[in-house]
């Protein structure tokens, strides 16, 4: 009985991980499709009047280009781990399954063996113990690289920072770029 509820629980938890994904791909396709209009920060850069002022930039460049380095290294090992994650999980899953089916293929013979000694005694199966149910195959994940996406943010932050402490200017200006009224 404990066996039945196990894989009643593992059903139900299967199938909340479909309805769940299924739910996220339906909300977010009716947000897309609703939602108003996508917009963009973009950077317009006045340089500095002094000659000096152009060599700092040009550390400013260099830092930007060692931050987006960095950045895209940090984000390349965030997916890998994400990958590997993943690929943990899903030989988990199919252990447990693997562990599962031998137990159940188990307990199925055994209930088998005990389900024809009742019929050879009483003549029918009506009050002979039940067989178990089979457990489900585990559903494949996938990978989520949201985590990974932010990574780097900070570098166009530390620029613009960089270019005004150089003396620069930095005008910041939103650009509608996807669903515009116009």
């Amino acid at each position: 009985m404990r066996r039945g509820r196990q894989a009643g629980k593992g059903k139900i938890m299967q199938f909340l991980g479909i309805l769940s994904r299924w739910t996220t791909g339906v909300v977010m396709a009716f947000g897309l499709a609703a939602c108003g209009p996508v917009i963009e920060t973009r950077y317009d850069y006045t340089p500095p009047s002094q000659q000096g002022g152009m060599q700092c930039l040009s550390q400013c460049q260099e830092g930007q280009n060692q931050c987006t380095r960095n950045a895209e290294a940090e984000r390349s090992e965030c997916r890998y781990r994400e990958d590997q994650r993943v690929r943990d999980e899903n030989a988990r899953a199919q252990e447990n399954y693997e562990y599962e089916l031998d137990q159940y293929l188990y307990e199925k013979r055994r209930a088998e063996k005990a389900r024809e000694r009742f019929f050879r005694v009483n003549g029918t199966y009506e009050g002979a113990p039940g067989l178990p149910e089979r457990p489900d195959a585990p559903y494949e994940r996938t990978a989520s690289y949201y985590q990974c996406e932010d990574i780097g943010s900070q570098c166009v932050g530390q620029f613009n920072m960089c270019y005004s402490s150089c003396g620069g200017q930095v005008r910041e200006r939103q650009v509608c770029v996807a669903n515009c009224d116009q």
